[in-house]
């Protein structure tokens, strides 16, 4: 059975079955995308375990000058910092109005690829 991300709330969509491991694992890639989209949409200091965590919105991106770059550098980053990720694939960003929308594909140390795509992130 194959778990998938909702694409609204970025979380497992589950779907009815017996509590054990074929039904509550994910497979790896989807593992790295999720770890990824919950990294890339948490604001740096918002989570009170880890207040480097995140990407730092308020103190390096919205309403700097040249945000684009210094965003895609940022994001590019924390890309590569997370676990499970070998190596970016593809990157492409937009900067429309403050909406930042960043789409890209990893390939984890596993050899699979995954892709993810953020819409509007910052709007």
């Amino acid at each position: 059975m194959d778990l998938l991300l909702d694409e609204t709330t970025h979380d497992v969509v589950w779907n009815n079955g017996p509590l054990t491991k074929e039904y509550t694992t994910q497979p790896f890639t989807q593992n790295v995308a999720q770890r990824l989209k919950i990294r890339l949409l948490t604001y740096q200091n918002e989570w009170f375990m880890d207040e480097e965590y995140g990407i730092p919105y308020f103190t390096r991106i919205l309403g700097q000058k040249g945000a684009k770059s210094v965003a895609d550098n940022i994001f590019q980053q924390n890309i590569l910092d997370e676990r499970g990720v070998a190596e970016i694939t593809r990157f492409n960003s937009t900067l429309n109005n403050r909406a930042y929308s960043l789409s890209f594909a990893v390939r984890c140390v596993n050899g699979d690829e995954v892709s993810v795509t953020l819409p509007d992130i910052g709007a």
